[in-house]
């Protein structure tokens, strides 16, 4: 199964690559059928029917939203993903090595080996539902300013004509306007200890690289690699922020700096599990944001943990050895 992300298939060229893709495909041998998907939401309900109807393998020609929705019909079904390029970001097939042209990247999912993934799990209540929802995560997810700016992100082909400029410039708004608020992080570590915290940014990544920032994670281990800031103001964030992008992997997990002068640089932790919630007592100016894989799904309260359903990865080249 193909699905096809239709507001990313909107130009003859890309409707051009796709036809190619899946002639590709068939002509390995595979039985090829293609399906747009409705909305954003009913990708993942598509993938759970097309699994009941027997396909086995499910390429994405989409960007990490569109594979982030058919993850949750495919998480832990057994069924195979492959992931093409097609979106903005692309982040996974950037951590999968893969050509950032959708038919070359499809060439190197034919011999692609199948590895099972660990995947993220987040729960909160959805804005507007009284009933607690979970998703599954492959990328990332967390609560604060990144949040807000995932929400402001132009849609459709405006946030394709911006490309990734338009984050950059809604990043750019965020730190000059958006409020930078306090929360509470109850966190369980890699080795079961548990701790309380106040942090005003916190990420938990399961990808190694998500664009330029080298956030630590690994896709196939049992915990989250999170990077969180302490409380501050609009500078500390800055500051945090600029550290995280041009150092790495930032500072030893065992051996975080605290703060330069009175400006704090990002913690780095493994933890297995962490619950963030507003701090008692506290008047908010603006709902804390929470998202998980680029897409936000809520506010004020989430628990972000590893999930015990894995996902059947086609990995191009050889994977990472585990």
């Amino acid at each position: 199964m193909m699905f096809l992300n239709p507001l990313l298939i909107h130009t003859a060229k890309r409707r051009a690559a796709v036809e190619q893709i899946a002639e590709l495909v068939s002509a390995h041998g595979s039985d090829v059928h293609l399906q747009e998907t409705l909305s954003a939401h009913s990708a993942g309900q598509q993938a759970r029917d097309a699994v009941a109807e027997g396909f086995d393998t499910f390429l994405v020609c989409g960007g990490d939203g569109t594979v982030f929705q058919v993850i949750q019909g495919l998480a832990g079904s057994g069924a195979r993903l492959g992931v093409l390029p097609f979106g903005t970001g692309n982040v996974i097939a950037q951590n999968l090595r893969m050509p950032r042209n959708p038919l070359l990247a499809a060439h190197t999912l034919l011999d692609a080996e199948v590895r099972p993934v660990t995947l993220g799990k987040i729960e909160l209540h959805p804005v507007g539902h009284k009933s607690k929802r979970s998703w599954y995560f492959l990328i990332a997810a967390g609560m604060g300013v990144h949040a807000a700016l995932m929400n402001l992100a132009p849609m459709g082909q405006g946030k394709r004509r911006g490309g990734r400029l338009a984050y950059f410039v809604g990043g750019a708004k965020l730190l000059i306007g958006h409020p930078v608020q306090p929360f509470q992080m109850e966190l369980t570590y890699e080795d079961g200890t548990m701790s309380t915290e106040t942090a005003c940014e916190a990420i938990a990544a399961h990808l190694p690289a998500i664009n330029a920032w080298q956030a630590g994670g690994d896709p196939f281990a049992d915990w989250l690699r999170l990077a969180w800031v302490p409380a501050t103001g609009r500078m500390g964030l800055v500051h945090s922020s600029f550290h995280a992008m041009t150092g790495g992997n930032g500072n030893a997990d065992d051996g975080n700096k605290t703060v330069w002068g009175d400006l704090p640089y990002p913690h780095y932790v493994r933890v297995r599990k962490m619950v963030c919630r507003p701090l008692d007592g506290r008047d908010y100016d603006v709902p804390l944001l929470v998202e998980a894989d680029g897409e936000v799904l809520g506010a004020q309260y989430t628990a972000i943990s590893v999930s015990e359903k894995k996902l059947n990865l086609l990995w191009p080249g050889k994977s990472p050895a585990h």
